[in-house]
């Protein structure tokens, strides 16, 4: 007995181990072909209008060339059972000259690789997986991540679900919705760069075969229109053309297109600007018999051709076309954008300041083949400035022909200058005069649009300019990189005699060369880094759901991304309430992975941590993960907090009322404490690193899904944006009318300077400014800035008592924040748009004209009417084109600001009355800003807590049938006491007979509406009831049988069974043994 006992053991010892073998292999040809391969899905069109007749899936290898696709298979899955319902070897395929692989339609163009009949692809909830290795893929299988590459799960419907394929395949993320509301016509779903170069996917225009025309995030919705393209043509038989890009789809009016004489500074011709932006948001003005149909023609009295070819300005204005007059001097009010361009000389200096102040002309080289237009190459915050603009083949009503990142090569050099600090910011200079010499060199159009990411450096008497030399096409890049080797070569051409600069060839050769940081591995990168790399704590998951407390981790990032040694690093988790450290991790012997992760954290994560710490080992707070280096100092379990040899840290908590204020103080002093709010996410969630880089900077980090060894689930709203100006008003707070101001707070780049910006108040009875304030100082740690009359606590600069200051609470005012480096700000100056960084307009009356101050944005609506301070406060973190970002809130001086959260959202679905359906369709933008100024005021009147418009901005949705306008959306509350409140007003508002106005259109609560949702609700009630009687059932049935297992034990206890005569199976044996 026992030696078949034994023989059974050591089969299934044997079985085992081959199972674990087979499984170790998997992973290892997993991990191995994750990090040596580099092929994506980079853009599926799925749904088509109509008949599904130009479907396609595009690959692309990140290396941009060809590449061999053996091994590589791509499968179709079906949400609805979640098997696959088409698989393709891609055995001896092959990627194009880019990169590029299509699979799809006949009649997509170019011709797919593989081509599939019309409708193959599902429309969704399904997905498209990408699989690399030996094994069996094929129809029919259930869904797997064995050898999964890339995936990505879509839908086109908002109601669609995939929840397995959503597990197994991209865990933790939703499925992408293919919106066809996006295009009238087709779009599809293409992969893009988002914040802190992120993979994210975004709804385009397809490009099969192309780079994907991909807008940055913060961008999709800019509210501005800006000239795109221009073509001035210079033999007969051409079209000439102005190209205007603004929100797709979107009604232009109160706009004015203004041409001016370059070298007299006369306007010679205007025009109105009216009509609708394509899907793709271009708008066409041109001629009435050109080639390419256009949005608005040229008058019929206008001359031809109207664009000049010499020195010329295009301008286009807020307003109306009877505000000009032909001969006039152009000038700068209400100007919204400006191309002031040259092909045989140089435009007048002081039309240059105004239109495009600090920027030269562009200038068209004559010495182009053909025909050429200038091109707008950065979308869509730049304005003023020709330096954006390249010479590009004409493309009227599509997407603009740019230099590509994809065809790129970093340069350097190195400029001896007699006062290297002094030109640390005039890099525009150093591009500029770089281009012209590449331009003479190569003769290809250059420009300064061709450089991207420019940095400068000093060392000693040397400026170090390193920057992303792009082009249109390899063939490009090469020439571009052969004239900067000429460049170096040539002593003349290598002279900046204008500035007083030399290049040093010297130092160039070495400044060419960037040299890797400690620990990196020697693997060039693509583009060079915008700042030193380093290690630091990229996401920290202290608290999970349930007491298991199984899936915490720590998960570290070189931002180099690249394999990096962790030699003499440390990592510290404290304890808040003793400041004492409770765990320590050398994390020396360990290396990143080639992206540069490195993960911490128990056995249950997925992917596998590298160093796996026990269930319940990292403290959900409030506590800190501090990481640290040192090769001589030794990091031990009970130390004290120090911040030697620190490197980053995270002081984090997960409930509302813990405090780790010696942590802080220690760690990331000056700063608020981390909340990871588990109302995030019905699932678990994670604090992760989105806003920036910077080491110990607690605004770095947003609350996001759980993403172990990947990319942060960022989101956009409080991701800042890159072209975020570098100061933004932060916070306003109001006292009263003796004292119109409490304290101004600003918001910027840690350590950066205020000097050279002004502060501006504006009074809206005129127009004018009644005081300005020149700004000094730094922004803190905490990147906050306050201005305040006096303390405490004490203010970052005085803000002086302004003796003519008008009343704060009659009509609107304005506070402004100007570059005043290049002109001064005096008071009584108008309105403007020009040097302004950032501005925020308010009204204690909702009824009062802004005026003038409808320049500087929206007004936002102070309805609280007691003397009490109160402050506006920006809730919506960079983006400075939305057209609400500010909400009323408590003053928060110095400390993070308080919004209104949707973790206490108040749904807000009610029917009401209106006569007529057709008021409420023609301009439903104005009829659903009126609505939710209405719904703000009767909430704010009811409750009188604060409530601005921000708090359902955005939120808000109605339709209207039958004479039926039917509201949903939510409104949002920043405490459990407002959402009361709020709830209080909905129930009082929805049951009240009285009719009430927005903009003379009269609604009225329907009673029946209510009465239905009553009755939904007690019907629900009675299930309720109905489900507990169904439960106690249940509950006795269970009572019952325990009761008779119990009397049945205690009959066989005293009447034991003869087991000798009992005989076993030898599979349950086996089992058993095991």
């Amino acid at each position: 007995m026992a030696s078949a006992m034994g023989a059974r053991q050591l089969v299934a010892t044997v079985v085992l181990t081959c199972i674990l073998l087979h499984e170790t292999s998997a992973q290892n040809l997993i991990k191995n072909q994750k990090t040596e391969h580099s092929l994506l899905i980079n853009e599926i069109n799925a749904d088509n209008p109509g008949e599904d007749t130009s479907e396609f899936v595009e690959l692309y290898h990140t290396s941009g060339q060809e590449v061999p696709l053996d091994d590589y298979y791509l499968v179709f899955y079906n949400g609805n059972g979640n098997q696959a319902y088409k698989v393709l070897n891609l055995q001896g395929k092959v990627t194009d000259n880019q990169g590029f692989f299509l699979v799809g339609s006949s009649t997509v163009k170019p011709q797919p690789s593989v081509i599939l009949p019309k409708n193959t692809i599902q429309n969704g909830p399904d997905a498209i997986a990408l699989y690399y290795g030996k094994r069996n893929y094929q129809e029919g299988m259930r869904v797997t991540s064995d050898g999964l590459v890339d995936a990505l799960v879509h839908k086109s419907r908002k109601s669609d679900r995939a929840d397995m394929l959503l597990n197994v395949l991209t865990p933790n993320r939703d499925a992408f919705l293919e919106d066809p509301s996006f295009r009238t016509t087709d779009e599809s779903i293409e992969r893009c760069h988002g914040e802190g170069s992120q993979w994210i996917f975004q709804v385009a225009m397809p490009t099969p075969g192309k780079d994907n025309h991909c807008i940055h995030s913060s961008q999709l919705n800019a509210s501005a229109v800006l000239i795109s393209e221009v073509n001035a043509v210079t033999s007969p038989g051409e079209s000439e053309f102005i190209e205007l890009q603004g929100p797709p789809s979107t009604a232009l009016r109160d706009l004015v297109l203004v041409l001016i004489e370059g070298q007299t500074k006369r306007i010679y011709f205007f025009m109105d600007v009216y009509g609708k932006t394509s899907p793709e948001g271009l708008f066409l003005i041109g001629p009435a018999q050109a080639r390419t149909p256009v949005d608005l023609p040229f008058p019929p009295n206008s001359s031809s051709p109207l664009l000049n070819t010499g020195s010329q300005a295009i301008a286009l204005y807020v307003g109306n076309s009877s505000s000009f007059t032909l001969g006039k001097a152009a000038c700068a009010t209400n100007l919204l954008d400006a191309l002031v361009y040259t092909s045989n000389g140089s435009a007048d200096p002081e039309l240059l300041e105004i239109l495009t102040a600090g920027r030269h002309a562009y200038e068209k080289k004559s010495h182009q083949p053909g025909n050429m237009s200038m091109s707008r190459c950065s979308c869509c915050s730049v304005t003023r400035d020709p330096s954006i603009y390249a010479l590009s083949s004409p493309t009227p009503g599509q997407f603009n022909d740019c230099p590509s990142r994809r065809f790129s090569h970093p340069i350097s050099l190195c400029l001896h200058i007699a006062d290297c600090q002094l030109w640390l910011l005039g890099s525009y200079e150093i591009q500029t005069a770089l281009a012209q010499a590449l331009d003479k060199l190569c003769n290809c159009g250059m420009s300064v649009a061709y450089f991207k990411d420019p940095v400068t450096t000093c060392q000693g008497t040397e400026l170090v300019f390193t920057v992303l030399l792009t082009a249109k096409s390899a063939e490009q890049l090469s020439s571009l990189v052969q004239a900067f080797t000429s460049f170096l070569e040539n002593p003349r051409a290598a002279s900046f005699s204008s500035w007083n600069a030399t290049v040093e060839k010297a130092c160039s050769k070495d400044a060419n060369v960037t040299a890797s940081p400690p620990g990196a591995s020697s693997e060039r990168t693509s583009e060079p880094p915008s700042q030193a790399a380093e290690l630091l704590i990229n996401e920290v998951n202290p608290d999970n759901p349930g007491g298991q407390e199984d899936m915490e981790y720590i998960e570290l990032l070189y931002t180099g991304q690249t394999r990096f040694d962790l030699h003499g690093y440390w990592l510290v988790l404290y304890n808040g309430k003793n400041n004492q450290a409770y765990r320590v991790v050398n994390l020396t012997g360990h290396c990143t992975n080639e992206q540069g992760y490195f993960l911490v954290g128990s056995a249950w994560v997925t992917p596998s941590p590298v160093i796996v710490l026990p269930p319940n080992t990292i403290q959900n707070g409030g506590d800190a993960v501090a990481l640290y280096h040192s090769t001589t100092f030794t990091y031990s379990v009970g130390m004290a907090v120090t911040e030697a040899g620190l490197v980053d840290a995270v002081v984090y908590k997960s409930r509302a009322s813990d405090r780790a204020d010696k942590l802080l103080k220690v760690l990331t002093p000056g700063q608020n404490i981390l909340y990871e709010d588990d109302s995030h996410s019905s699932q678990d969630e994670s604090l992760s690193r989105c806003n920036s880089q910077s080491p110990r900077v607690h605004s770095s980090f947003q609350v996001t899904t759980i993403t172990p060894f990947g990319e942060n689930a960022c989101t956009n709203s409080s991701a800042p944006s890159p072209t975020v100006p570098s100061l933004l008003i932060n916070e306003l707070s109001l006292a009263n009318s003796t004292t119109p101001y409490q304290f101004i707070e600003l918001k910027g780049k840690p350590g950066a300077t205020l000097g050279g910006y002004t502060l501006v108040f504006f009074s809206g009875q005129d127009g004018k400014a009644y005081a300005s304030i020149p700004l000094q100082g730094k922004f803190g740690v905490t990147g906050l800035f306050v201005i305040a009359p006096s303390g405490p606590p004490r203010p970052d600069q005085q803000l002086p008592f302004v003796k003519n200051a008008p009343s704060v609470r009659r009509g609107s005012s304005a506070v402004a924040v100007y570059n005043s480096r290049q002109a001064r700000i005096p008071v009584g100056m108008m309105v403007t748009l020009e040097n302004l960084v950032d501005a925020l307009v308010y009204a204690w009356e909702s009824s009062t004209g802004r005026g003038q101050l409808n320049l500087l944005g929206p007004s936002h609506f102070v309805p609280c009417a007691e003397d009490r301070p109160v402050s506006l406060s920006r809730c919506s973190c960079c983006d400075v084109s939305a057209a609400l970002v500010y909400a009323i809130s408590d003053p928060t001086p110095g400390l993070e600001n308080s919004c209104p959260l949707k973790s206490f959202a108040v749904d807000l679905d009610m029917c009401l009355l209106t006569p007529n359906c057709s008021m409420w369709t023609p301009n439903p933008e104005t009829a659903h800003d009126s609505l939710e100024r209405v719904l703000t005021k009767s909430i704010e009147e009811n409750c009188a807590c604060g409530i601005s418009q921000f708090y359902l901005h955005a939120e808000l949705n109605f339709t209207c049938t039958d004479s039926m306008l039917k509201l949903s959306g939510q409104v949002w509350a920043k405490s459990p006491e407002q959402q009361h409140l709020i709830l209080n007003w909905h129930r009082d508002f929805a049951a009240s007979p009285h009719p009430f106005s927005v903009d003379g259109r009269v609604l009225k609560t329907n009673k029946e509406c209510v009465a239905l949702h009553n009755t939904v609700s007690t019907s629900q009630n009675g299930s309720s009831f109905q489900a507990w009687e169904i439960a106690l059932f249940v509950l006795g049935a269970v009572l019952l049988t325990l009761t008779l297992v119990a009397v049945a034990a205690t009959y066989f206890k005293r009447h034991s069974l003869n087991y000798t005569t009992i005989e076993m199976n030898d599979r349950r044996q086996m089992a058993a043994d095991f």
